[in-house]
């Protein structure tokens, strides 16, 4: 008897908290320009209700190039975004944070450190089937940098530590998303 009564009990407990329960989405996807300077890329997503989301976005790059050009970089940026329609569907704008560090060469320089920012973007998703998407997103941020810099051609002799804010394109994504 006293089983019967904890089953209906527990039964009765499951249907009450499913009514209160919303489905979630998740979403899997890769940015494909980052992929073309060999970045490794994967961003997760879920649904909070019908109009919010949250991102995360990893990049990673390990790779040297002739030269020794590189680009390395283990970056992550948090973010949050507000669909106008519905969550994955037509237009939508996001916040993000930004963590990223970083070993890369521009011009005559090499330059080591890391930054830490926040930005804003603004994007679209087209919905491709019921499981996939392409989505277009572009956004400017503001991060702190804080790195080393050495002369490239003796690639060791320091120039000095520098660090202030820069104004930087933070997203230009083609992404392709997969909606499960």
């Amino acid at each position: 008897m006293k089983k019967i009564i904890l089953t209906y009990a527990l039964m009765t407990a499951f249907c009450l908290c499913s009514r209160m329960c919303y489905a979630q989405f998740y979403s899997v996807n890769t940015n494909i320009p980052a992929l073309a300077t060999t970045t490794l890329n994967m961003e997760v997503s879920m649904t909070l209700n019908r109009k919010w989301s949250l991102h995360l976005p990893v990049y990673y790059n390990p790779f040297v190039f002739s030269d020794n050009k590189k680009i390395q970089n283990f970056t992550v940026m948090p973010g949050v975004r507000y669909w106008m329609l519905e969550s994955y569907v037509r237009g939508f704008v996001g916040i993000n944070a930004i963590g990223s560090k970083y070993h890369f060469t521009w011009k005559d320089f090499r330059y080591e450190g890391l930054a830490f920012g926040a930005g804003i973007s603004a994007g679209y998703a087209y919905l491709l089937s019921p499981r996939w998407n392409l989505e277009l997103e572009g956004g400017i941020g503001l991060v702190w940098a804080d790195y080393t810099k050495y002369r490239c051609e003796e690639c060791g002799r320091k120039v000095g530590d520098e660090n202030r804010w820069y104004a930087v394109p933070n997203k230009v994504a083609v992404s392709l998303v997969y909606l499960f």
